[in-house]
């Protein structure tokens, strides 16, 4: 009997506590429904399985092949009134296995915490061309050669700053101007405070402290535009607390295209015919190490769209100055002349998808010269295929990457590598998308030699991935019922 009653006093809670619940939601849905304003929630799983032998640098004859799996989870909460408009986006990132909290009948999880806030930020419109965005938030500018979401990245890549855009599509020009300073300990020795729990220094890896820039953009006669970008990087110095090197990244960004509708709106079209995109950048101040710079960038790409946009070729060409290792004058060695990509995307340019080279060290800081021909194909409605082939040379003398003590300095300046990169792209289902490719790379001699490696191996590169991206909530189709 008194089992029977606890039972009874149990299932009784539970019911109020679930009817408590149901009566939460509801209130919010009313909110949100009455409101002039709209609720969304959406979410996008990836999960991407990798075969590397070869990725990031050439492997030797001896070493396997390795297999990964890793997986990106996002829950996206979406606000838009009148005036504000706000995202909370919750990330989980994780490799398949990587659990550490391990008994002898299963996977109980992880010891660490794999959540994180991967954007967080709130929109103010002071009028239909103007606003203002605070907080953690994604940064997508041009073809996002120094200001990049990086999304091939599992984790993607997301800017704690305060960004105003005034944005004019009847005058066609646009401006933006963005700030953002990342506390450090030394905040915690001025105010008694510490909110940020990280140290002075981050060591090996010494991350941007701050990043400052102004966008400036004009669109012209429907055709083309041409954007401006100037950037101050700050890095901060190595042992100190208050010293910051900024080094001064600007350049100019050319865009054109034949026949477009709506250039620059977020309705877009690009049509047949010629296209053309180009980058100019030049880099001063100083460098992470406090030395002067003195770099630059240039890219181009010409290329022609056919058969109602099914048809795209192109060629492309890529410059980064690097610095000559073999040059013995003083005062040239006390200027870089390394190119910083700063967090720009390093994926999708400089020399295929086996990422062997987006870093300066890469180069052996000898600069890259890449040489590109690309032919991409819309199969069906549903179906892309792609292929590219990339030459990639030094510009300067390039020097050991990895060499033994036995070994003399070698030093190289030629041919690096011929890559090739195949990618197919299916829209599955409306909101699934499945994408795989498989890249080949061939170094030369003196690209493995510049790795220590004297017994070069296959390098290849295959992936296939998924994703997948619901929509569970959206309090408009709510509004226009109760219409």
């Amino acid at each position: 009997m008194q089992a029977d009653l606890s039972l009874a006093l149990t299932t009784t809670n539970h019911k109020k506590m679930k009817t408590k619940q149901l009566l939460i939601v509801g209130l919010l849905l009313v909110f949100f429904i009455n409101a002039n304003a709209q609720f969304k929630i959406d979410a996008q799983f990836r999960t991407r399985g990798q075969a590397l032998h070869g990725y990031k640098k050439p492997i030797s004859s001896e070493t396997d092949a390795a297999f990964h799996v890793g997986q990106r989870t996002r829950l996206n909460f979406r606000y838009n009134a009148e005036k504000f408009s706000t995202l909370i986006s919750i990330q989980d990132i994780r490799t398949w296995g990587d659990a550490d909290n391990v008994v002898g009948t299963g996977v109980l999880g992880k010891s660490y915490n794999n959540l994180d806030i991967y954007e967080a930020w709130v929109n103010y419109k002071f009028n239909e061309i103007s606003n203002i965005r605070i907080g953690r938030q994604e940064m997508k500018y041009d073809d996002q050669r120094h200001i990049s979401w990086r999304n091939w990245w599992d984790s993607g890549l997301a800017y704690d700053a305060v960004t105003f855009t005034h944005n004019n599509h009847e005058t066609g020009w646009r401006w933006d101007l963005s700030a953002s300073y990342n506390s450090r300990d030394s905040f915690r020795e001025l105010t008694g405070n510490d909110y940020s729990g990280v140290t002075d220094y981050f060591g090996k890896f010494n991350p941007i402290q701050t990043q400052s820039f102004f966008y400036l953009k004009k669109n012209i006669k429907n055709k083309m535009y041409i954007s401006f970008t100037a950037i101050a990087t700050g890095y901060q110095k190595e042992g100190t607390k208050n010293t910051i090197y900024i080094t001064g990244t600007e350049g100019l960004h050319f865009n054109y295209n034949t026949n477009t509708i709506n250039v620059g709106s977020p309705n877009m079209k690009v049509t047949d015919g010629f296209f053309a995109v180009a980058n100019a950048f030049i880099q001063n101040g100083s460098n992470i190490q406090g030395k002067k710079i003195e770099a630059n960038m240039f890219t181009a790409q010409f290329g022609y769209r056919a058969m109602e946009k099914k048809l795209e070729v192109s060629t492309k060409m890529e410059r980064l100055s690097g610095h000559d290792t073999k040059n013995t004058d003083a005062d040239y060695n006390n200027t870089a002349h390394t190119y910083n990509l700063l967090y720009g995307a390093r994926h999708p340019y400089y020399g295929g998808f086996l990422d062997w080279f987006v870093v300066p060290k890469s180069t052996g800081n000898g600069g890259l010269f890449s040489l590109g021909l690309s032919l991409k194909y819309n199969l069906t409605s549903k179906d892309i295929i792609w292929l590219d082939y990339n030459y990639i040379s030094t510009v300067e003398n390039a020097k050991s990457i990895i060499k033994s003590d036995d070994e003399p300095i070698f030093y190289y300046d030629g041919n690096l590598a011929n890559t090739i990169d195949l990618t197919y792209i299916r829209k599955v289902v409306k909101n699934v998308k499945w994408m795989t490719g498989f890249s080949y790379g061939m170094p030369s001699d003196g690209y493995n030699k510049l790795w220590g490696i004297n017994k070069g191996g296959t390098n290849y590169v295959f992936y296939t991935m998924i994703i997948f991206t619901p929509k569970f909530f959206d309090s408009s189709k709510f509004q226009k019922i109760t219409k």
